[in-house]
């Protein structure tokens, strides 16, 4: 990838920015991020699983459309399917890195999968109503 094209989009490096936080914050130790109290809100963690990923998956959809709609729906899978294997990953680091509060979890993964299908979902019907 080219770093010009990397600095010049701001939605790339809003992606990778999104990465590093999504990697931080599921690798921490759940008595790390106690402090931050907006955790509290939620009462289940599967929706922010689908609120994180289906971001990442939005960034790097909205870094790789430059040009009206060309190879749209592959741009829009590949960002979905990297985003899903990114959330598969982080899992997988849980599960290696046992640390206080964080454990390796399978729905986990589904959720970050849900939050990519409905970002791709939500693309899918915006392209069809660009093509009426």
């Amino acid at each position: 990838m080219n770093l010009r094209l990397l600095y010049s989009n701001k939605y790339y490096a809003l992606a990778f920015l999104w990465a590093a936080f999504i990697l931080f914050a599921t690798l921490a130790s759940g008595h790390a991020l106690r402090h931050f109290n907006i955790l509290d809100i939620f009462a289940y963690d599967k929706p922010i699983h689908a609120t994180l990923f289906g971001a990442q998956a939005w960034f790097l959809i909205k870094g790789r459309i430059r040009s009206p709609y060309n190879n749209y729906m592959n741009i829009v899978l590949y960002a979905c399917i990297f985003s899903t294997l990114y959330g598969v990953l982080t899992e997988i680091l849980q599960g290696v890195f046992v640390m206080q509060g964080r454990s390796f979890d399978v729905m986990d993964m589904l959720g970050d999968a849900v939050g990519c299908a409905i970002v791709y979902i939500w693309f899918r019907w915006r392209r069809k109503q660009f093509a009426q």
